[in-house]
């Protein structure tokens, strides 16, 4: 799936009825489970997750977002973008403190699905030692495919290399290419809830001119933002319970 059509899946809300029937796997990756909303807890809590990195100053404007507001946020790295080196200054120590993490979007963003078992490997492997050589950061097992494309032969072969938990999402900005101020707050709306997992990009910057009101969101929903290490690696239940 290229990037348009993944856009107007996105678009159209039909996006979520392609991927919604997969099951639990079996073979190599029989103990994973496809992951599209936080577990149950007694604190309302929200993954903001943010994909891409196309666009250099909207990294940018995001670490700084982190850091002003002391957050806690996960970037799904596309580690050909060069927004990560030219933010690395200021990123490195949120991602020291664990206000941010690193987890992996592939090296080159392909629709995973349609490739060899090998390919897929590689993929996301580029984008792994990417951020290990660059940040000290080993990102397993947290892997987001691009456009959402993920089968058996996917998740066998990331589980393969230690990549257990791949990421989708139930909330998004639908933001990966323009849209206006006024549908990314629509979209914000109805994403942000306790257990949700929202899908943004950092590929633009109008999802930027909006943070303040996205922010009174989640505060008046007496929201926690929460990392995938801090679920995951805290409460030690089984995936999506």
């Amino acid at each position: 799936m290229d990037r348009r059509s993944f856009l107007a899946l996105l678009g159209s809300g039909t996006l979520g009825a392609t991927i919604s029937h997969l099951t639990p796997l079996s073979a190599h990756g029989s103990s994973v489970r496809i992951i599209r909303e936080l577990p149950k807890s007694d604190v309302k809590r929200v993954a903001w997750t943010v994909d891409d990195g196309t666009s250099i100053e909207a990294v940018k404007r995001y670490i700084r977002l982190v850091a002003d507001n002391d957050l806690r946020l996960t970037f799904f790295v596309y580690s050909a973008m060069g927004s990560w080196i030219a933010n690395r200054k200021e990123l490195q120590p949120l991602v020291n403190s664990g206000q941010i993490q690193l987890a992996n979007h592939t090296a080159h963003h392909p629709a995973l699905a349609g490739l060899g078992t090998k390919q897929i490997q590689k993929e996301l492997m580029g984008a792994h030692n990417f951020i290990e050589r660059n940040f000290g950061v080993d990102m397993r097992p947290y892997y987001r495919p691009p456009y959402g494309s993920i089968n058996a032969k996917v998740v066998n072969a990331a589980a393969e290399i230690g990549y257990t938990k791949p990421m989708l999402w139930s909330g998004s900005l639908v933001d990966a290419s323009n849209i206006s101020a006024s549908r990314i707050l629509f979209h914000a709306r109805n994403s942000f809830y306790d257990r949700s997992i929202v899908l943004a990009h950092a590929n633009n910057l109008t999802s930027t001119k909006v943070f303040k009101p996205m922010l009174k969101l989640i505060s008046d929903r007496e929201l926690n933002l929460v990392t995938l290490n801090d679920v995951y690696e805290t409460d030690g239940v089984a995936d999506g319970q």
